[in-house]
């Protein structure tokens, strides 16, 4: 499979990890051209790409070596484009038709398939103005790739790292599996019929004014499982618990008047959040991480730190269980998907939640225990573990979480299908 692929490399401090996804291509017998912009070049050198690529890279709109097409040409020459890293300057140009430079030149005048990988600070990522561009692009065909959460070279905590070159290799290599091998076939709308109320993210309880205690969460399985319930024409009633590096979902144009969103911090409030939703809910999936316990009286004024040396104890107490509640509030015929984060008996702990909060479904997932990595869990782009019910089982390997969100809305579809069908037999 030789394709020809053409890398855009825009100005941000992620471009010197694509040298190693251009000689990846290559040696993969792939035919790539590397487009940097001026800003690329303070991080990464032309020289490096030309070398590992084995063709010339391009960077100007005009000059003596320039030909006068050679913009038309590029934008023709390509099956597919990618964008990487993708700067929030680079989308807001994309996303307005602006041509100020060879590269947002050959974006305009292309016709190839576009795949774009944002990769900035958290803050420039979630402003609503990159989030309206993204959107925008998305609107018009091109492919997201998102940003996966770390931390940032700036040293800060969030969503904005470059993916992997492994993840940019493996979408690169699903694209033309996928999309260039058959016809592109429209999404199945199998989830028309169904109003779905997630909750995602973590929640927080106050200490006294300015701190409080929350957990790694970033949200991202529940926005790639509300991602994947859009696209298959589900509504979806989203609870996100807000925080530091928390990610929303991308939702398109046409899907905007099928997702509600409401943002929240404690679990006290999540819960009234959810439960508003849930007369009007067919499913829950359950992907919050809600704290156990809050501070039981936390200081309405910030704490000065105590100069004396001795310790400060905090009296905890539980809070509320969002998703034991929901599950006893809701109505019969609603389906209750919960996830189970877990650092040991991963499978076990699971079916034990499985049972003792009456849910239909369960993932139960590992998570690291501290001093581990894992490339699962909490701060990870990838998941695993088992998806559990009364009545069967399945060990899902790791996996992108969009892809896991879609593995896991079948696995749902499946065993309401099939209770659906045994209703005569009972009703007789």
């Amino acid at each position: 499979m030789n394709k020809k692929i053409l890398i855009g490399i825009t100005g941000g401090i992620a471009a010197y990890k694509i040298a190693d996804l251009v000689s990846d291509l290559t040696k993969a017998g792939h035919e790539v051209k590397c487009v940097v912009t001026e800003n690329a070049r303070r991080f990464v050198s032309p020289l490096v790409l030309e070398t590992l690529s084995g063709n010339p890279v391009s960077e100007n709109l005009f000059g003596l070596d320039v030909q006068g097409t050679e913009h038309i040409n590029l934008a023709r020459w390509p099956e597919l484009i990618l964008i990487a890293p993708a700067s929030a300057n680079s989308i807001a140009k994309m996303a307005h038709g602006l041509a100020d430079d060879l590269l947002s030149t050959i974006v305009l005048a292309t016709r190839s398939p576009i795949l774009f990988a944002p990769s900035m600070n958290t803050a420039m990522w979630e402003n609503p103005a990159t989030q309206a561009n993204c959107a925008a692009l998305t609107a018009r065909g091109f492919t997201l790739i998102a940003p996966d959460a770390g931390v940032l070279a700036c040293q800060e905590v969030g969503e904005g790292k470059l993916p992997s070159i492994q993840t940019l290799r493996h979408r690169i290599d699903s694209f033309f599996e996928s999309t260039l091998k058959k016809p592109v076939q429209p999404t199945p709308q199998d989830l028309s019929s169904e109003q779905i109320l997630i909750t995602a993210g973590p929640t927080v309880s106050y200490i006294d004014a300015v701190r409080y205690m929350t957990n790694p969460s970033t949200g991202l399985m529940g926005a790639r499982l509300a991602e994947a319930a859009l696209e298959r024409g589900a509504q979806v009633f989203y609870v996100l618990g807000k925080d530091k590096g928390v990610i929303r979902p991308q939702i398109k144009a046409d899907q905007a008047s099928r997702f509600e969103l409401v943002e929240v911090e404690t679990a006290e409030e999540m819960l009234a959040a959810a439960l508003s939703f849930l007369p009007r809910a067919s499913g829950i999936i359950a992907t919050a991480a809600v704290l156990d316990y809050k501070v039981h009286s936390p200081s309405a004024s910030k704490q000065k730190r105590l100069t004396d040396g001795s310790h400060l104890s905090l009296e905890l107490s539980p809070s509320v269980d969002v998703l034991n509640t929901l599950c006893e509030k809701s109505k019969k015929t609603t389906w209750k998907f919960g996830f189970a984060a877990e650092t040991d008996d991963v499978k076990l702990n699971g079916l034990k939640k499985l049972k003792s909060k009456k849910l239909d479904f369960v993932f139960a997932n590992p998570i690291a225990k501290r001093g581990e990595s894992l490339r699962s869990g909490f701060h990870s782009p990838t998941n695993c573990g088992w998806f559990l019910s009364l009545k069967s089982e399945k060990e899902i390997p790791l996996t992108d979480k969009r892809e896991l969100a879609d593995t896991l809305l079948n696995e749902i579809q499946g065993e309401m299908r099939a209770r659906r069908e045994k209703l005569p037999e009972i009703n007789q």
